[in-house]
């Protein structure tokens, strides 16, 4: 028999969005038979972008409480079950196997796996299991920040789910700084917690592990340990204590705070995590301590395993820890080997730079690791280089350029690293950007009219390429340059024009 109509309705709320939703939307239709987009008050093109994939879009309000706004986006679904999906998460997985699931559940809620990554589509990746999915007839949200399902007239059950997951581009590090997520989770995390002491009920540890958490997000990890501090460990749940375990960590690493950071690890082993998950976080201590050889081992026992939370534990998720030991401890070529093949993986979070000078230790290691760069890390890594010296990146640019791919994004990065290119790399890159169209980022125009930036003679030099090619609006400034050249410099300057400008040099040559 066929399925209802509205078997499965995929709920959002979202405000000022069109950068990620139509990606969402699009994703997320072959899973669902309807999409409720509850909007909050955008003032971009989200409402749009949602009525242009079919759905159906309520214009609602904000009143700084996730669990309220989800519960009014729930009014308005009709499905048997509803996924709930945030603008910034995309859906993966199989849709028969999906429904599937659905038509054969006993629960009432579904946690999902989402994955996160450091950026859009690669980099170090964090995992958590969370609920998503719910049978509107017997479930509801509940909670301003970090909402939980929760039943509508008693308890709930709840199983993972684990025919699609979530890939979440939300906590990337650009998109974190746009959209300032820690600050607003901080402040609504804190309302949440003021808000249950006020009413006088018993303060749930969660609403303080939330504020504590939001502060790491936040970057004010002082604050997040003087938060997780006034939890009594002793009586604090194994889950949520499960949860807080690993901000702890990060917080107290970023304090050096080592003491606290053992604490906690010793109560996530006593409160039955992963014997691998604590020796991953056993590794951070000790490479904080600077014990590299202690770490190395920890991390090369690590195998695949599931957190106590059900969230899937990957060993490879530890490889750039790793490569840093080794290197750490003077095997650069073993380090740079290990890079190499960990990074076509494309989970790798090792910074660019660090990357490029650790394969130095390796013969053509600039050509091996533009060849072995996955597509996904190829925009954040000419992200993150355009800013570096010409010399430190000459090697890889121009092995990056024989690849078919990318050719733009790498035009671009490059014609930004002009104050330090030599005149042989600017005169290459000029002709490449000038047979792409963009003449304007041209470097030769760049250091011929950066007075004070390069020094004179390479200006003059770039100045008379141009001048010598035609273009004559930079006569005047070649002529003033030329014109103040100290006598003992001139034949230097005539010679280096004689390589370049040959046509130039000789004009200056008296007969």
């Amino acid at each position: 028999m066929p399925e209802a109509t509205t078997f499965v309705t995929a709920s959002y709320i979202v405000k000022d969005e069109e950068e990620l939703l139509g990606a969402s939307l699009a994703a997320v239709a072959p899973f669902v038979d309807e999409i409720v987009v509850y909007d909050t008050g955008s003032r971009d093109r989200t409402v749009a972008i949602a009525r242009e994939h079919g759905a159906t879009v309520v214009e609602g309000f904000w009143d700084d409480d996730f669990g309220a706004a989800r519960n009014r986006a729930l009014e308005h679904c009709t499905g048997e079950w509803v996924l709930s999906v945030d603008a910034d998460e995309v859906v993966h997985g199989d849709p028969r196997a999906w429904r599937r699931s659905l038509r054969l559940a006993t629960t009432d809620s579904f946690a999902l796996e989402v994955v996160s990554s450091s950026y859009a589509d690669g980099g170090a990746e964090h995992r958590a299991m969370v609920a998503r999915v719910l049978r509107r007839s017997h479930c509801r949200f509940e909670g301003m920040l970090h909402e939980v399902i929760v039943g509508r007239w008693g308890a709930v059950s709840q199983v993972q789910n684990s025919t699609i997951f979530l890939r979440h581009y939300g906590y990337t590090a650009v998109y974190m700084r746009e959209r300032n997520k820690g600050a607003r989770n901080l402040a609504l995390a804190e309302a949440a917690l003021e808000k249950a002491r006020g009413g006088g009920r018993t303060v749930e540890p969660d609403l303080v592990i939330n504020v504590a958490r939001s502060a790491t997000l936040a970057g004010d990890h002082a604050k997040a340990l003087r938060t997780f501090a006034t939890l009594d460990l002793d009586s604090l749940p194994d889950g949520s204590g499960l949860i807080a375990g690993p901000t702890v960590l990060v917080s107290a690493l970023a304090l050096s705070d080592l003491t606290t950071a053992r604490r906690w690890i010793d109560r996530m082993e006593a409160w039955g995590e992963s014997k691998h998950v604590c020796s991953a976080m056993r590794a951070q201590v000790s490479m904080a301590e600077g014990d590299w050889n202690r770490a190395e081992d920890l991390l090369r026992g690590l195998e695949d395993d599931v957190h106590r939370t059900s969230a899937q534990f990957r060993a490879d998720a530890h490889t750039d820890q790793l490569i840093t030991c080794v290197a750490r401890q003077g095997r650069g070529a073993e380090a740079a080997e290990l890079l190499l093949s960990h990074v076509t993986t494309g989970r790798s979070g090792i910074s660019p730079v660090s990357a490029l000078l650790l394969v130095e230790e390796t013969a053509d290691g600039a050509a091996r690791l533009a060849a072995a760069l996955p597509d996904a890390l190829v925009k954040p890594f000419l992200a993150q280089l355009q800013t570096c010296l010409a010399e430190v990146t000459a090697g890889f640019f121009e092995a990056l350029w024989t690849r078919t791919g990318h050719r733009p994004s790498l035009l671009a990065a490059v014609a930004r690293q002009w104050p330090s290119m030599t005149v042989d790399e600017a005169l290459r890159w000029s002709l490449r950007l000038r047979e792409a169209g963009l003449e304007d980022l041209c470097p030769l125009r760049r250091i011929a009219a950066a007075a004070g930036q390069r020094d004179t003679t390479t200006r003059i030099v770039c100045a008379g390429v141009l001048h010598e090619i035609g273009e004559t609006w930079i006569t005047p400034a070649l002529e003033a340059m030329l014109a103040v050249v100290p006598d003992d410099q001139v034949d230097n300057v005539v010679a280096s024009l004689t390589r370049y400008a040959p046509a130039l040099a000789a004009s200056l040559v008296p007969a």
